[in-house]
């Protein structure tokens, strides 16, 4: 089981080397991260957009040993469909600079996108080190899908659980996140999850255990749960974090980047090929680890 970006960053490099196409790729901060990826030794470069901006910002950063490729485009519009276009052939799409509506617009087109029968979901990978025990923790969706009902909220639980896989856990726990434990109906999420754990019970929902309604706290530490007599096999075990919606979602997502300062990534599941959405404040780091998050989803389709 991989435990750290560290660890997937080692594991990566004896799979070979993964084409990243970035879509706008002049973006510095994001040139950092493709650089480091290559000194990793498991991913190269693919930049499309404007050839004078993206060798601009190339003489800037002093190298350009770990791009394989640039390719001319005249807007973002043609920058969109080209590194979609590109991205078909093998590889994981990042975001450069470049509006993410417009790249999104590209990659869920009906006719020539990335766009598959199933349901797009932001899987955000986390490094939590607490009580001495580092592991990756999983949480979705707090990057798509703005108020999930039960059949999208499934959805997102299975890309989930296809990323954990990839990363080594067998069967993982996954909890469904509300602000109490019990099942209360003014709280329609506390009664989603309800159902929902009880569909994996009758194994409508299979790869891993769900219970639910837990709180943050009760999902995550072991001694919270003791406390308030939960007993679950989920219950401070939590490899999957659910969240009811986007705003709790992000809101969580950014409180571990910037309070915390916990390592972070995260990958688009759901499409053809991995996709990368970055954040324009995202400094390099996380870029690597999206990257890396990515190029399992992407080596583990190929394999």
């Amino acid at each position: 089981m991989i435990k750290s970006f560290k660890e997937l960053f080692d594991n990566l490099k004896m799979k070979g080397i993964e084409k990243i196409i970035v879509a706008g790729g002049e973006d510095i901060e994001t040139l950092k991260a493709l650089k480091d990826c290559y000194d990793y030794g498991f991913g190269e470069g693919v930049l499309v957009g404007d050839k004078a901006e993206i060798e601009k910002s190339l003489s800037l950063l002093g190298e350009s040993n770990f791009v394989k490729e640039i390719i001319g485009a005249k807007d973002d519009e043609d920058i969109a469909r080209k590194a979609v276009e590109r991205v078909k052939e093998g590889g994981t799409l990042l975001k450069g600079k470049i509006k993410t509506a417009t790249l999104l617009k590209a990659v869920l087109n009906k006719e020539w996108g990335l766009r598959t029968d199933k349901i797009v979901s932001d899987v955000f990978i986390f490094e939590d080190k607490r009580e001495g025990n580092p592991k990756l923790v999983l949480m979705s969706d707090g990057g798509v899908n703005l108020k999930p009902d039960v059949k999208t909220l499934v959805a997102i639980i299975n890309n989930a659980v296809e990323v954990a896989h990839k990363l080594g856990i067998e069967t993982p726990k996954v909890a469904l996140l509300a602000a109490v434990e019990t099942i209360n109906p003014d709280m329609e999420e506390t009664v989603k999850a309800g159902m929902i754990s009880k569909m994996n019970e009758r194994k409508q929902i299979i790869g891993c255990i769900i219970d639910g309604p837990l709180a943050l706290d009760n999902a995550i530490s072991e001694f919270a749960a003791e406390k308030k007599g939960i007993v679950s096999p989920v219950a401070g075990k939590a490899d999957i974090l659910i969240v009811p919606d986007i705003a709790a979602g992000n809101i969580f997502g950014k409180a571990l980047t910037y309070y915390a300062n916990y390592q972070v990534g995260h990958t688009l599941v759901g499409t053809k090929a991995p996709v990368i959405i970055p954040s324009r404040a995202d400094k390099s780091d996380v870029k690597l680890n999206c990257i890396a998050v990515s190029i399992l989803c992407s080596k583990s389709r190929h394999s």
